[in-house]
């Protein structure tokens, strides 16, 4: 929803404010004016004049198209920056309850809406202040507004196209998916992606983009016995006929880590023996957390 800045140093302008006056009367007037001109360079840009002189046209083609002045009014001045037209002027839409752009609580709210707030009012997406579109509609992302209103058929897909990691999750348009999910498990309806470091990606694309997440065999086919690689992240290549995939350990074979340079555990997989990986990236059973307090069981009586 926020523009991208712009920084140019204040020196350039500062020294050469003459020039860059020059360039926006002949941006802004008629060709008439610029017959009746003749355009000098300052002696001062020397060498540098080339790269000068295009960060002076550049800063002047954004200053024309990002212009505060309006004239139809009520209209959409921008729809990045949510803001309309009002008495001439373009103007912030929360502005138009006296209240300011904030950052809303929720990290999909902040995400997909418009957030406006002020001292009497929390920080909220705007609709909830009656902020709303000419239009009557919300101030939101489209990729937002397509999971909020077509949720059951998009539930646990990509929901919007320049962030992958962001699935729609009922109706919300959210990255946070991994947040109450075990790490390594999948998090997306086509079962491409599992959760690393809180985010859902497919990790076996961090090395090339047509490796895919599987489950390592539970049993080693060399040795019969429980195989290690159970509870560690594994990839296969797309590319390959199914007859020749191999699902191989990620750390060993392609060095993909998690943030703390160690291998990816796939945490709640099934192993051998009705075994489980735990968060160590061991097969284990679940009653081993409760072996402590029966061993402590015995000790107690004798005491008592």
């Amino acid at each position: 929803m926020k523009p991208r800045k712009l920084f140019v140093h204040t020196s350039d302008i500062r020294n050469h404010i003459s020039f860059s006056s020059l360039l926006f009367s002949i941006s802004s007037n008629s060709l008439s004016t610029l017959r009746s001109m003749r355009l000098r360079l300052p002696c001062s840009l020397g060498a540098n004049s080339t790269r000068y002189i295009f960060t002076y046209i550049y800063v002047i083609l954004i200053a024309g198209t990002t212009s505060e002045t309006c004239s139809i009014e009520g209209a959409i001045c921008s729809e990045n920056n949510a803001s309309v037209c009002r008495n001439g002027t373009c103007i912030s839409a929360c502005s138009l309850r006296g209240m300011k752009e904030c950052q809303c609580d929720a990290e999909e709210d902040n995400y997909c809406y418009l957030c406006c707030g002020n001292a009497d009012h929390q920080c909220l997406p705007a609709h909830h202040h009656n902020i709303l579109r000419p239009n009557g509609e919300r101030w939101e992302r489209e990729a937002c507004s397509r999971c909020r209103m077509h949720g059951a058929e998009l539930e646990g897909l990509p929901c919007d196209d320049t962030d992958s990691a962001r699935l729609c999750i009922t109706g919300k348009c959210s990255n946070s998916v991994c947040h109450t999910r075990q790490p390594g498990s999948f998090c997306d309806r086509k079962m491409e992606k599992i959760c690393v470091d809180n985010t859902c990606e497919n990790p076996c694309a961090r090395f090339a983009p047509h490796l895919m997440v599987c489950d390592c065999p539970a049993i080693d086919q060399d040795t019969g016995f429980a195989s290690e690689d159970r509870c560690q992240l594994c990839c296969y290549d797309f590319n390959l006929k199914p007859s020749n995939r191999r699902c191989q350990n990620a750390y060993r074979k392609y060095k993909v880590m998690d943030l703390f340079q160690k291998p990816i555990w796939r945490v709640g997989l099934d192993c051998a023996g009705g075994k489980t990986c735990n968060k160590y990236g061991v097969c284990a059973s679940c009653t081993l957390k409760y072996t402590g307090l029966l061993l402590l069981i015995p000790l107690l009586l004798r005491v008592f």
